[in-house]
């Protein structure tokens, strides 16, 4: 199943993705570039905008969110979610990571646009234990804001930026994984899946 989806060489390099997530900094996460094949990318980044995404706002952040996308009536966002959601990657994920998580997945689609932000926060609630964010954009610099901030003593000392397809995870730790996305800076969509894998 997994070699339907996602590029060959991020099964049969597992071994490496394993030793960059256990090394990374501030703490344990990974960025895997041109994550899946690249039809479904473009597809999903194509259909994901038909869904009904409904404005989201607080002190905290400003974006918009789809309705969990189990429930989602589009069959190639359907086939992602059931993938991320599958024995089969949640045991490909447990092998990178060494973290079991394999109760129902959260996964929505997100779009911020010109002034959107989530500001920092370490997503700590008890079932999560794997975040990850699929970036689905085509045209993101640095320049344009709305980048993956990790934080280490109030500091932010690893910024990404969201470029497409690439799939980031992080380990979810209380009071350490704090992260932000920041505001968006000009006129474009930040179009992401994301969510968490629970225990």
């Amino acid at each position: 199943m997994l070699n339907k989806y996602i590029n060959k060489n991020h099964i049969e390099n597992e071994k490496i993705l394993v030793k960059e997530f256990l090394k990374a900094k501030p703490f344990p996460h990974l960025i895997i570039k041109d994550f899946i094949k690249e039809d479904l990318a473009n597809k999903l980044s194509k259909e994901l905008k038909e869904e009904k995404f409904t404005k989201q706002e607080s002190d905290l952040f400003s974006f918009s969110q789809s309705n969990d996308l189990e429930k989602t009536n589009n069959k190639t966002l359907k086939e992602f979610y059931n993938l991320l959601n599958s024995k089969e990657f949640k045991e490909y994920l447990e092998k990178i990571t060494n973290i079991k998580a394999y109760l129902k997945i959260d996964c929505s689609g997100f779009i911020y646009t010109n002034t959107d932000y989530l500001l920092p926060h370490d997503d700590r609630l008890e079932t999560r234990k794997v975040a990850y964010v699929l970036n689905l954009s085509k045209d993101f610099i640095k320049e344009d804001g709305g980048s993956l901030d990790f934080f280490e003593n109030n500091k932010i000392i690893k910024s990404i930026t969201p470029k497409f397809n690439t799939f980031t995870i992080f380990k979810v730790i209380e009071n350490k994984t704090y992260h932000q996305v920041s505001e968006v800076l000009r006129d474009k969509e930040r179009l992401s899946i994301a969510g968490w894998f629970n225990n």
